[in-house]
């Protein structure tokens, strides 16, 4: 693990802010004269500054720098440091720790070559900054919160052969964090239709999406505005719409129907399945022949498990082969079962009734395992079954007044999606 650089902000070892002398930002002043419109439309503005007015030093944070190594090179004595620690723990700023690979700006005045700093600026994270003002007589302290943009955006992609949803999503981000939020955003919108275990080569998308961004720095999916996904040849719409009263909102496909089904496909994301349901397999532990009548999800010890269905919980506890675990009933039909957790999630109990998606329990290698996984149990009408191959029923199609208005809204949408996927290459015509 990265060492993160977490440093107490105290009166006598204060916070760590890496420094050194600092590079001083270079800029060149036309000798033209210009229109002060034209002026006003091209100052170099930052934190509120007009930096071309300041002579400009940029640092970073590094680990076992303090305050003291990082303003003291511009001409702020001990006790304004001190004095700027304190204020900044106390406040309602509460900036007791930071970060080393944080960026600090030094402004001092133009042509000082005491270099006494007026203002310094620290970046806590990429949505806010904190100013220190030494211009008063008692240092000052301001935090103020970067605007967030949002914009829609498209992303169209297939699935290529030895690679996966996560791989082709990332070749369109700078960052991982956006590929996962993305990929995130898809799944949950097809959490009822798309096996995302089944994915296979050819397998193709058109995601139109609103991202969220921080000075042009895309930072996560906001939501998924319409979509399409393609797999195993068939092709699914979905668009998200809201109607007038806000009573009806989701994700519905092209005939008006909600995606929303009766169970989740799975009870944990990101996971890959370790084991399938076979009456006939070698039991890793116990070693001999023996039916295994669930799906095994290997994932992470701690990885939040999910209830695939609103329904009350039957029984939490813990026996020697099924470790620990938690069991629903959905309705008169369908029950779940969840094995090996590490723990049950708080507030899980028998008689408790609860919704699809929410967290019932974290994955553990509790029981009979030989790794961290969850084993998911399936029954319908008190027989086990394999949940993967089971065909639950479409949902039903909004309210019959709204379906005119709905596939208007969509009629647009439709088409530009229906663009993107025509420049998709498509597998299956090689």
């Amino acid at each position: 693990m990265k060492n993160l650089g977490y440093v107490f902000l105290g009166l006598s070892i204060l916070f760590f802010f890496g420094c050194g002398e600092g590079k001083k930002a270079q800029s060149d002043a036309s000798d033209n004269k210009k229109d002060t419109a034209l002026v006003v439309e091209n100052k170099n503005v930052k934190f509120g500054f007009d930096l071309d007015e300041y002579e400009v030093y940029y640092d970073t944070i590094q680990s076992g720098w303090t305050l003291s190594h990082a303003l003291s090179p511009y001409n702020i004595n001990q006790f304004v440091i001190n004095t700027a620690a304190q204020k900044a723990k106390d406040s309602l700023i509460g900036l007791k720790y930071v970060l080393a690979g944080k960026p600090i700006t030094i402004l001092t005045e133009k042509g000082d070559t005491t270099r006494k700093a007026k203002y310094a600026v620290y970046e806590p994270d990429v949505f806010s900054y904190i100013t220190f003002d030494f211009t008063k007589d008692s240092v000052e302290i301001f935090k103020k919160n970067r605007p967030t943009e949002i914009k829609e955006k498209t992303i169209t992609g297939m699935i290529y052969p030895n690679s996966n949803l996560s791989i082709e999503l990332n070749k369109s981000f700078e960052t991982y964090a956006m590929t996962a939020s993305l990929a995130d955003a898809i799944e949950g919108v097809f959490a009822w239709s798309i096996d995302f275990f089944k994915l296979q080569a050819g397998d193709r998308y058109a995601v139109v999406y609103d991202e969220k961004s921080v000075d042009s720095v895309a930072y996560s999916i906001d939501k998924i505005n319409y979509v399409w996904f393609e797999h195993a040849g068939e092709g699914i719409y979905a668009f998200y719409f809201k109607d007038s009263t806000g009573t009806v909102e989701g994700y519905y496909d092209e005939k008006g129907r909600e995606m929303k089904r009766p169970f989740l496909m799975s009870p944990v994301k990101f996971a890959r399945i370790s084991s399938s349901f076979n009456r006939n397999r070698f039991h890793p532990i116990y070693k001999t022949r023996r039916a295994h009548l669930g799906t095994d999800y290997a994932a992470p010890t701690g990885t939040p498990i999910l209830a695939t269905a609103d329904g009350n919980v039957t029984k939490a506890s813990r026996s020697r082969g099924n470790g620990i675990y938690v069991k629903l009933r959905h309705n008169s039909t369908y029950e779940t079962q969840y094995l090996h957790m590490s723990k049950i999630a708080t507030g899980i109990h028998p008689g408790i009734r609860v919704k699809q998606g929410q967290v019932i329990g974290y994955v553990g290698s509790t029981g009979a395992a030989t790794g961290p996984h969850v084993c998911y149990r399936f029954w319908k009408n008190g027989k086990q079954i394999n949940h993967r191959a089971e065909k639950f029923p479409k949902s039903e199609p909004m309210k019959e007044e709204l379906i005119p208005t709905y596939l208007k809204y969509i009629e647009p949408l439709k088409k530009k999606l229906d663009q993107q996927i025509s420049q998709i290459p498509d597998l299956s015509q090689s």
